[in-house]
């Protein structure tokens, strides 16, 4: 009488479990934070969404009105034809804007970590307004602990399934997060192992504090500015509560320069 009985028992077992799961995970959604507010696209109008084979995969900056700066990373490997630019907007569901070239660092490579930048040569220019403007390169870095904003869409490439079903909707929408530049040894004590591939902290590269205790990073290429001038691009995310690890830009003044014809870019 025990062993019919038994399959009945572990279901009921299963069921309860699940719906205790289901709970904890719906308590989990509920409290879900980003790490960063809600922003208008006029407070950061040179901020742009990188599309990749039609999904929005990374962020970008208006370097000027024909040419996006993104990370390499992103782009690298793709065609002209599967990567579009999106501007003008706090929602990733603005109008597409087509890439006519796409200019990866010469010496970037997927095994190592830096020169982690690239540019994209739009088709056609694009029109000022008070939601798409160019943004200049800082004139000198900013010194450790100094508050920066960082601009982007929060991205999937961090997330579980779960993270993802649950945060689908808040990713729509434009984010910012004040952050503290953080110092070069304190960032490598907070990314060990430093021999190993896409875990060196280069030269080129500096970081921040994250925007909360467990919140995950925006979207790969996400521009960092100080009084609205750029300081770098997102290189290097995640869940945890490492530091962020960007790209400075300023040590690519000159390529960025020379690459989009712009030799006097400020």
């Amino acid at each position: 009488m025990i062993l019919p009985a038994l399959p009945l028992f572990l279901g009921l077992l299963v069921l309860v479990y699940s719906e205790d799961d289901e709970e904890i995970e719906a308590d989990k959604c509920r409290n879900a934070t980003m790490g960063g507010t809600p922003l208008d696209i006029k407070e950061a109008p040179w901020t742009a969404s990188v599309v990749i084979k039609e999904k929005a995969k990374c962020s970008g900056v208006i370097y000027s009105m024909e040419y996006i700066i993104t990370a390499a990373k992103c782009v690298d490997g793709f065609t002209t034809k599967a990567v579009r630019v999106r501007v003008g907007s706090s929602t990733r569901s603005s109008p597409d804007a087509a890439v006519c070239n796409i200019i990866v660092h010469e010496k970037f490579s997927e095994l190592n970590t830096p020169y982690n930048v690239a540019l994209l040569k739009l088709c056609s220019p694009l029109t000022a307004s008070n939601t798409i403007k160019q943004i200049q390169l800082v004139d000198k870095f900013p010194a450790d602990n100094t508050k920066v904003l960082s601009t982007g869409w929060p991205s999937f490439r961090w997330w579980s399934l779960f993270w993802e079903q649950c945060l689908d909707g808040l990713a729509q929408q434009m984010m910012s997060a004040e952050v503290k530049m953080s110092g070069r040894k304190t960032c490598m004590k907070n990314w060990p192992k430093q021999n190993q591939l896409g875990r060196n902290i280069t030269n080129d590269m500096f970081c921040t504090e994250k925007a909360g205790n467990e919140a995950c990073s925006f979207d790969l290429g996400s521009p960092l500015a100080l009084k609205g001038k750029l300081v770098g691009i997102l290189a290097r995310g995640g869940c945890s509560r490492r530091p962020d690890v960007y790209t400075n830009l300023l040590k690519y003044k000159t390529w960025l320069a020379k690459n989009s014809k712009q030799l006097n870019h400020s």
